[in-house]
């Protein structure tokens, strides 16, 4: 590769292994958050149509007639039942909302809508062939509802049955320049000519500033390898804090399954961190029963019945993430797609949460295959409020997407289900995932004769990605 893509490429494995090994005393702390960040014209636009356009008040849908005349505050009571309209009429508000987000995508992308090709160039329905086939082997009957049907966009706040994406720290800094030092910084060396709509541009600048700030935090350590983070500036304290919390979260994407707005409280399972795919009876007991298993006679009888059934049923083939670093000593959290499994709820339309004891009697009955199921060792729990103050610091995208997105299977996909998903969304997303990509050094590395020319050829890629960065 060229040097100036090795320039534009993630820090070092040298410069990580040195700031994991480093002894950093860190007082964290969070600048008061005075207003949202905008996530993205596409996602503003859109949401900001869709509200104008429908609402929820007490369980019913009603139209809005905000966006066609203004209407007196005293008059709000009196015409509600004027407003207010069957919600079948308008069938599955997410589709209505969907249908939204792709039309606005249509008109930033300058096409016509009344154009099919538009239609078809705007809303990706299929981004792996690949992972398409990999998902038709696992399930069936959820691959060709994927193929059929398969789409996500951005919305703007966290929803239950929807994903939350960890973004790349680049994009958090750029989204983060109201309460960060270094977005702050960062939004300062774009000068009058840089068009902030084109990604490639501000992308590459975001990529030199952290390569620069981390190179920069690096010297400082001693023979020892250690950093006094007390000797560090408050911009160098914060773009150390961004980085490694980046790191711990790289790349996550996590379904929302519970979310209490006037708590302030969210749950979260992390569906990129599978974890086996076979069980021990070690790990059968941690996923039936948590950390802490309770002893007795009568109980370690019970246990045991139960244990076996469990391992004759899902021992050989399970799916088992990590599915957070909050709540691991407790019970796995089984996730599905099952709608008349005993003993589940719904938790989002088509998804469903627990069941485990008629989910063990169909597969052993022949009736499920293990892999309709996921189990999740963990969660991310977030209390006050702190998930919507991360997607408001740029940490996370909130996305709403197909059920079928959210309950396949994470396993030896060829293409990371984090660039899946934001290919499926197109835009600004999809444009996120390719600048990543670009990050992946190690798929340009393969073992090759000398006398190999073709294959050579093929890997002779500098000009191609320098063109891709040009300004």
């Amino acid at each position: 590769m060229s040097s100036n893509n090795s320039r534009l490429a993630a820090p070092s494995l040298a410069l990580g292994a040195l700031l994991l090994t480093s002894t950093l005393l860190l007082c964290l702390q969070l600048d008061h958050v005075e207003g949202f960040v905008p996530l993205s014209t596409t996602i503003t636009a859109a949401n900001k149509r869709c509200s104008e356009q429908i609402a929820t008040r007490q369980g019913r849908l009603y139209y809005s007639a905000s966006s066609f005349y203004d209407m007196d505050e005293d008059d709000d009571e009196d015409d509600d039942d004027d407003d207010m309209i069957d919600p079948d009429s308008l069938g599955d508000w997410r589709d209505f909302r969907r249908n939204l987000a792709q039309s606005e995508l249509s008109m930033q992308e300058g096409t016509d809508e009344s154009s099919s090709s538009t239609v078809l160039s705007s809303v990706r329905t299929s981004v792996s062939k690949e992972n398409e086939q990999v998902l038709f082997s696992q399930n069936e009957d959820l691959a060709e509802e994927f193929k059929n049907g398969a789409w996500a966009h951005e919305i703007s706040t966290p929803e239950v049955g929807g994903l939350i994406v960890r973004m790349p720290i680049e994009v958090e800094l750029y989204r983060n320049h109201r309460h960060s030092i270094v977005g702050r910084k960062l939004r300062k060396m774009y000068d009058d000519t840089l068009d902030l709509d084109d990604a490639k541009a501000w992308y590459r600048k975001a990529q030199l500033l952290v390569e620069d700030s981390m190179s920069e935090i690096a010297s400082t350590a001693d023979d020892s390898g250690q950093i006094d983070s007390t000797s560090l500036s408050d911009e160098s304290t914060e773009m150390l804090q961004i980085f490694l919390d980046n790191q711990d979260t790289w790349q996550e994407v996590c379904l929302v399954v519970e979310r209490d707005e006037d708590m302030g409280r969210a749950k979260a399972l992390v569906l990129n961190r599978p974890m086996a795919m076979k069980l021990t009876e070690n790990l059968s007991r941690l996923v039936l029963y948590g950390a802490f298993q309770r002893t007795g006679q009568e109980q370690d009888s019970h246990v045991k019945k139960d244990l076996v059934k469990f391992m004759l049923a899902f021992g050989n083939e399970a799916a088992v993430y990590v599915g957070g670093t909050d709540n691991q000593d407790e019970a796995a959290t089984m996730i599905h797609g099952i709608k008349d499994l005993p003993g589940a709820r719904e938790i989002s339309p088509g998804i469903y949460e627990g069941g485990l004891e008629a989910a063990i009697d169909g597969v052993l009955e022949g009736k499920y295959n293990p892999l309709e199921f996921r189990f999740f060792v963990g969660c991310h729990n977030y209390e006050e409020s702190t998930l919507d103050v991360a997607v408001v610091l740029g940490k996370y995208q909130p996305l709403a997407c197909a059920r079928s997105v959210a309950l396949k299977q994470c396993i030896s996909l060829p293409k990371p289900l984090w660039h899946e998903v934001l290919e499926l969304c197109g835009g600004d997303m999809e444009e996120v995932s390719k600048l990543e990509m670009l990050k992946r050094d190690d798929i340009l590395f393969q073992v090759i004769d000398e006398d190999d020319e073709d294959l050579l050829d093929e890997l002779a890629l500098d000009d191609d990605e320098d063109d891709y960065y040009d300004d």
